[in-house]
């Protein structure tokens, strides 16, 4: 493309709508530009039709001829600054500042580490002389579950028609 002097042109859908876009190449890569479609750009007469013709003295111009002139120079991006963003990085530096400094977390002692595997094999060990001992003794719970009759699995109902 750059060698040819072409761009190409296509349509890329930002924000849930088509737009027209030009692809152009830029150095080692490509830059694209979107476009507007006929009907969103308005001729200059539309903005500027009522503003009437004006006849300026010729002092008034070479004033302002001398002011551009004496204040035109090359542009410099790096004049053009993002205030919301250098006074947020400001106040995050002073927030910083104010908080204390974090000291290095030293490693954990080793007494104080728990290895799980053996803390389980301590429990299934206090566990196991009371399982040996004889019989489990049973809970209050079980004991009342196992002293009433199991109901019949048949409704009442159910047995009325059957029988």
């Amino acid at each position: 493309m750059a060698g040819k002097g072409l761009v190409g042109m296509g349509r890329v859908v930002l924000a849930n709508r088509e737009r027209p876009i030009i692809i152009e190449p830029m150095g080692s890569g490509l830059r694209g530009i979107t476009l507007r479609y006929a009907h969103e750009v308005r001729s200059e007469t539309e903005y500027f039709a009522d503003i009437p013709q004006m006849t300026l003295p010729d002092e008034m111009l070479q004033i302002t001829d001398h002011i551009l002139e004496t204040k035109k120079e090359d542009f410099d991006p790096s004049y053009l600054e993002d205030r919301y963003r250098t006074v947020l990085v400001e106040k995050l530096r002073e927030k910083q500042a104010q908080m204390p400094a974090r000291s290095l977390a030293s490693a954990p002692s080793p007494q104080n580490v728990v290895n799980l595997m053996d803390a389980l094999r301590r429990s299934l060990a206090a566990e196991q002389p009371t399982a040996r001992s004889g019989a489990a003794k049973p809970t209050p719970r079980r004991a009342a579950a196992a002293s009433k009759p199991t109901p019949s699995k048949r409704s009442s109902a159910r047995a009325r028609r059957s029988g």
